[in-house]
């Protein structure tokens, strides 16, 4: 079987959750209800319990309970029209039509000219060679961690040594056999072989590509310690062979530079400005985004310019459509890397107010084929799922039948025998519309039920020995009486 713990964690880490905000849960055992209907901290137990390689821990239960809140709302309104036209998907529209006001902003109000002479086509293309490739050798020579500096500069006079004997013509493959501590490359004279802009570290790169073929470079220094580089070969392709892609590149590097003056510019006279006293709410909201806050919580504002401000309930909608490990990243986030978000997030919104000032719009005909392909990848999922073909028994709710699919499914899942598909901000529009709540009340009561049910399971018997039974032994009667 797969190793639960593995597979299960991480991709559980990307379901956005449920709040728990107003309307406790009605009985003491709830972990979460959606749409009425209760998820009980036994039954949470009863499906991750038999899995006892995977972590009894809250995060796992919250992640659980979390899931099947999206899976319920989903396979309800799924049961009570697999068209999913009940499903409110406006919320997700307006994300993708703001989007394509930008773009549309960006093909009208940006205006540069991609027109390119051969002159300065062939002078970009000596000056830059794209497509180079070298093929060179180093030797390495590694500084300890936390070495003195007695230490440290024995290992640099080492470095500036051998460099002398190679300009003196010492062979450089003997001396990297000797001296390098790149086992890899040191075992073959120090080659490297053939390697592209981009595929080495900058200082490294750096001397590589300025190398003459035989040059030897000065000591350069990165991260991995001391190098001496030799360039065996150069191969630099010739205009004609990029000619097209090249041109491309360029006229696309025009229009980046001219969309970043534009932006440059709006932001400028918008006068933007960003809260730093808010930096640890947002840290906070990143943990947890779908927690309680009130309206005049959620009105305070994160960044400020001309006109508006981008606030702590829009960032909280942000945070609910974007998957858990940029969520993550926003809670581990320096003070100045928040600054840089907000000012981001900020521009868009300055980007979107430009467009309608410009009397840009989406057509209606685009926001219907926007909300037509949405419903159709949700369905996707749902048919995925198996909650388009949800039939209740006789005597069985819908309810009843939509939890009965849904643990079946979560089931599967802990059993690794199902991958999780995330719903995305496709859980942010059910919860939106529906009545959705996680009781983290519960987490601990769940962890205490797997605890008791992994205790009462019968220990496995040793590699083997076959497990006792009920069966009365059968007698060997081989070779019989007489």
């Amino acid at each position: 079987m797969k190793n639960v713990r593995k597979v299960l964690v991480p991709a559980f880490a990307v379901v956005l959750g449920a709040c728990e905000g107003a309307g406790g849960p009605s009985s003491p055992d709830a972990l979460a209800r959606a749409a009425g209907v209760e998820f009980t901290a036994q039954e949470a137990a009863e499906i991750l319990a038999p899995q006892s390689n995977l972590p009894n821990q809250t995060q796992v239960v919250e992640a659980l309970a979390n899931l099947w809140v999206d899976y319920f709302l989903l396979a309800r309104v799924a049961a009570e029209d697999t068209t999913l036209e009940a499903l409110d998907v406006s919320s997700l529209v307006e994300q993708n039509q703001n989007q394509e006001l930008v773009l549309l902003l960006r093909d009208q109000v940006v205006q540069v000219d991609t027109a390119i002479s051969e002159e300065e086509l062939r002078e970009a293309f000596d000056r830059e060679a794209p497509g180079a490739r070298v093929r060179a050798r180093h030797i390495l020579l590694r500084i300890p961690e936390g070495a003195s500096p007695a230490k440290s500069d024995s290992v640099r006079d080492l470095a500036a040594s051998l460099r002398e004997r190679l300009l003196a013509g010492e062979d450089f493959g003997a001396l990297a056999g000797e001296y390098s501590e790149d086992t890899g490359s040191g075992a073959n004279g120090g080659d490297l072989g053939s390697f592209g802009r981009g595929e080495m570290v900058p200082p490294f790169e750096e001397a590589a590509f300025s190398l003459d073929v035989g040059g030897i470079s000065p000591v350069v220094e990165t991260d991995f310690g001391l190098h001496l580089i030799r360039v065996d070969e150069r191969v630099i392709p010739t205009l004609e062979e990029g000619r097209v892609q090249f041109r491309a590149q360029l006229q696309n590097r025009r229009v980046a530079e001219a969309e970043s003056t534009f932006v440059a510019g709006i932001m400028e006279s918008a006068g933007l400005e960003v809260d730093a006293e808010l930096f640890e709410t947002a840290r906070t909201l990143a943990e947890t985004p779908d927690m309680e806050i009130t309206g005049r919580a959620a009105s305070r504002a994160l960044a400020t310019f001309a006109g508006g401000s981008y606030t702590v309930g829009e960032f909280r909608d942000w945070l609910l459509f974007r998957p858990g490990t940029l969520r993550n990243e926003v809670q581990g986030a320096s003070d100045e890397q928040l600054d840089g978000l907000f000012r981001n997030l900020a521009r868009e919104e300055l980007l979107i107010e430009a467009a309608r000032v410009e009397g840009i719009e989406v057509s209606p005909t685009k926001g219907d084929s926007l909300t037509n392909v949405i419903r159709s990848g949700v369905k996707d999922v749902a048919r995925q799922l198996g909650f388009l073909v949800l039939a209740n028994r006789e005597g069985q709710t819908l309810d009843q039948a939509a939890s009965e699919m849904v643990r079946n499914v979560l089931v599967q899942v802990v059993q690794a025998d199902r991958e999780v598909i995330p719903l995305g901000g496709v859980s942010f529009a059910l919860k939106k519309q529906f009545d959705a709540r996680v009781f983290r009340s519960g987490f601990d009561r769940a962890v205490e039920k797997v605890t008791e049910l992994r205790a009462q399971a019968p220990a496995a018997p040793p590699a083997g020995v076959s497990p006792p039974t009920d069966e009365a032994p059968v007698p060997d009667t081989a070779g019989g009486e007489g």
